[in-house]
């Protein structure tokens, strides 16, 4: 039996284009620098292939997270930001031990305010 041979690249071009042909076209300069060689050229490249640096073992198990990536960043900000404000607990007994309670001061203008009337 002979074998059929599978059409080239130019020729499936070709073909597309005849698909092409009827259809309307806004601007026809924009098809009309398109090249069939230009584009057999780019097919012939090989793909980049990742090559990994290290060795992990099969065992591992990779678990994403439900959290959306987002929210853990900002939860992640917020956690930073309000670190600084956040006091020790061990620090606030050491402090009530050795600090006075905060004293009350009366105030002036409630003391006016029922003088007046």
């Amino acid at each position: 039996m002979p074998q059929r041979k599978s059409p080239s690249v130019f020729s499936r071009l070709l073909i597309r284009a005849d698909f092409l042909k009827g259809l309307p076209v806004y601007n026809k300069t924009n098809f009309s620098r398109f090249h069939a060689d230009s584009v057999c050229k780019a097919s012939n490249r090989r793909p980049s292939v990742y090559l990994p640096t290290q060795e992990y073992p099969s065992e591992q198990i990779i678990v994403t997270e439900k959290t959306n990536i987002l929210l853990r960043y900002l939860h992640q900000q917020w956690d930073k930001k309000n670190a600084a404000k956040k006091r020790d607990p061990e620090q606030v007994e050491i402090e009530g031990e050795n600090s006075a309670p905060p004293r009350k001061i009366a105030r002036t203008d409630s003391q006016d305010m029922n003088e007046d009337t």
